[in-house]
């Protein structure tokens, strides 16, 4: 029973379109990761609380100076030291790596991955590197559900949403902001819109807000007070400040793309090298150790000086670029909201000065900073925007908030012809995506969805009693399996001549099925998504595929449900078939 239950399940999944168990799965992904994501948050939080100076989870600042130093290399060498033995692939952390399965392996997390993330970002934070969670909670909810997919052996496309599902679950729980969830994982991570993909992502993403609220309560990540837009005549000031953060976004993508030349070498001097920087900048800078957002609350209420905030932007970019390109299991969102942040101060306190009756106060700017940051580095504009909305909690910063986003996203990708972070690893690490609408489209859909069940399986030797049933039976296409375990095609009307002619010349009492009607064919998973289906056929030069099954393993039984053919015909038919978007 429970087994034709998640069978049925499987099927209905496999479309596209199924509203209802999406959804429902939508709740369960956001659920299971958000439990992840949490216990993840308190595995940095508790032991920081207990051993920083005043109980303070962020106060690195409060260390003897020769911790500011030795901190964050000592823990850069016992992370490389622990990681020196495993393969280059299973270190793979962040965004980068959720992006690559995502596009490339349709959705399935190796388990290693996720380990190394948990443990290895949580010691990273703890030991003062320059790196903020987010990135690392997005890998461990994507990585979560996709091992509950690929446990439960669900089609690749329902997969893929559970990854998108993990990603907007993280950004909420993160930063309790449901809409920047939805907005990031449909932006940055599925690179589409579509509405069936929404309304799951949704659920999820109000799940793990749900979640984080019953365990931290409903604040605000950041302690923002009341603000507004003072004049008009601000508008040429926000756009100044747009081009400034683009500028230094574009900065942090060059020394981003430099340390991503050593993506080659061997771990640990590669994390000596990330620590060593780190240490060197939180010798002069100490409040670039850590996630720092004890910093972006001082900077929101205007408690930072103008000398301790430069300093702040130049090591905070220095140590989180190096450290990121390095390969560290760390986040980028976070220390660069701080960046964006202390160059809105600074640019608000400097418009206050010169210019005190048209100028706002400068939180405004701060937020504005943050949004602007956030939006350049990872070329997600409207993601950007919405956690700019959800973080102050006020509609009037829509307006100067898309200002300052666009300019600022306009001058790192057209002035500086900077790609995101991402993007940026991607190329330098020659990771190329199939992201164009076609693809994503055709990824969208299982083959389960499509394929022709009307079929029946053999052995190539059969008596001529079986021989007889086969021919009776009105199957659209036969399977003939042989003792070499070579398959081959016939089609249901070529293989019954076929019998009827043997029957006729040569009625011996085994009759052999293969011959001039039949063709070799190539087996394929049913999980697979119609764009892998696609991609067997182009290599291999074939227009018919035998689906057989289950790529992973279990002892529930095949069903005649599992087994069919899809053709060429049946995926163009597919695509040009009006869709739900």
């Amino acid at each position: 029973m429970h087994y034709h239950w998640l069978r049925d399940t499987r099927h209905r999944l496999a479309n596209a379109n199924s509203l209802i168990h999406l959804s429902i799965l939508g709740v369960l992904s956001g659920i299971s990761c958000s439990l992840v994501i949490l216990l993840f948050r308190y595995l940095i939080e508790t032991p920081s609380s207990l051993w920083l100076p005043g109980g303070d989870a962020d106060n690195f600042e409060a260390l003897p100076n020769w911790l500011h130093f030795a901190l964050p290399l000592s823990g850069a060498l016992l992370l490389g030291f622990i990681l020196r033995k495993m393969a280059v692939a299973d270190t793979r952390t962040g965004i980068v790596h959720v992006l690559t399965r995502l596009h490339v392996d349709h959705g399935h997390l190796p388990l290693k991955n996720a380990l190394v993330q948990f443990f290895g970002g949580a010691l990273a934070v703890i030991t003062g590197q320059s790196g903020g969670r987010e990135g690392p909670a997005i890998h461990l909810g994507a990585a979560t559900n996709s091992l509950i997919g690929q446990k439960l052996r669900l089609p690749n496309n329902s997969i893929r949403m559970l990854v998108g599902c993990g990603t907007s679950a993280a950004i909420a729980a993160s930063f309790n902001t449901p809409i920047a969830g939805v907005i990031f994982a449909m932006e940055v991570i599925m690179m589409e819109y579509t509405v069936a993909g929404f309304i799951p992502v949704m659920l999820a993403a109000i799940t793990g807000t749900i979640m984080s609220r019953a365990i931290y309560g409903g604040d605000l990540l950041f302690d923002i007070p009341a603000i507004e837009m003072a004049s008009l005549w601000e508008v040429p000031f926000i756009i100044f400040l747009g081009l400034v953060i683009g500028s230094c976004a574009a900065l942090f993508m060059k020394i981003l793309k430099l340390s991503l030349h050593f993506a080659d070498r061997p771990i640990m001097q590669r994390f000596a090298m990330a620590g060593l920087v780190t240490g060197c900048c939180a010798l002069m800078v100490p409040e670039v150790m850590g996630i720092g957002y004890d910093s972006l609350n001082a900077a929101l209420n205007s408690e930072l000086s103008l000398q301790l905030m430069f300093a702040l932007i130049a090591a905070k970019i220095i140590a989180t670029a190096v450290s990121t390109g390095m390969g560290m299991p760390i986040g980028l969102i976070g220390p660069n909201i701080l960046i964006g942040a202390c160059i809105g101060s600074a640019l608000g306190g400097l418009g206050a000065y010169f210019f005190p009756e048209l100028s706002s106060q400068r939180s405004f700017y701060v937020l504005l900073g943050m949004g602007a940051m956030m939006g350049a580095v990872l070329n997600a504009p409207l993601a950007a925007l919405m956690a700019l909305l959800e973080l102050s909690n006020n509609t009037t910063m829509i307006f100067p908030g898309m200002l300052a986003i666009t300019v600022a996203t306009l001058t790192n990708s057209e002035i500086f012809k900077q790609r995101s972070a991402h993007q940026t690893a991607l190329f330098q690490l020659k990771q190329l995506l199939p992201t164009d609408p076609v693809s994503l489209a055709l990824q969208r859909t299982s083959v389960a969805s499509i394929m022709q069940r009307n079929i029946a399986t053999t052995m190539n030797q059969v008596t001529l009693e079986e021989a007889q049933t086969l021919a009776e039976k009105p199957y659209l296409w036969y399977v003939i399996g042989g003792n070499d375990d070579k398959l081959q095609l016939s089609h249901g009307d070529d293989l019954r001549q076929h019998i009827e002619t043997r029957l006729k010349t040569d009625p011996g009492p085994l009759i052999e099925l293969t011959g001039a009607h039949t063709e070799q064919v190539m087996e394929l998973h049913i999980q697979a998504t119609l764009r892998e289906a696609l991609t067997v056929m182009n290599k291999h030069e074939v227009d018919t595929l035998y689906v057989s099954g289950y790529l992973t393993g279990g002892r529930s039984p095949v069903s005649s449900l599992d087994l069919g053919i899809i053709t060429r015909a049946d995926i163009e038919k597919h695509n040009n078939t009006p869709q739900s978007f």
